[in-house]
């Protein structure tokens, strides 16, 4: 997914939030099992691990989905940019 919004509400904790490619199943979300597992985000300066803490889906207004992902604190997330891309580590 692409980071389309970056939430650093320190009561919630540090989100990315960006909408799901649309290759992957809306009725299916087991692809979306990663909680408590490493994603990799490139950024424009490389790429960089975080682990992913909880993941919200909620639809878009296109009949898409979006994913929130709340991400463990780390100093790696002020690294973070809108239309950096996310992948999930296998």
């Amino acid at each position: 997914m692409e980071i389309g919004f970056i939430f650093k509400d320190g009561e919630k904790g540090k989100r990315i939030v960006g909408g799901a490619d649309s290759k992957y199943s809306c009725e299916n979300l087991d692809w979306l099992n990663f909680s408590q597992k490493n994603v990799m985000i490139r950024t424009k300066k490389g790429c960089i691990y975080l682990k992913v803490k909880k993941i919200d889906i909620f639809p878009s207004i296109a009949g898409a989905l979006n994913i929130g992902l709340t991400l463990y604190d780390s100093e790696k997330f002020d690294l973070l940019n809108i239309g950096d891309k996310v992948y999930k580590c296998e």
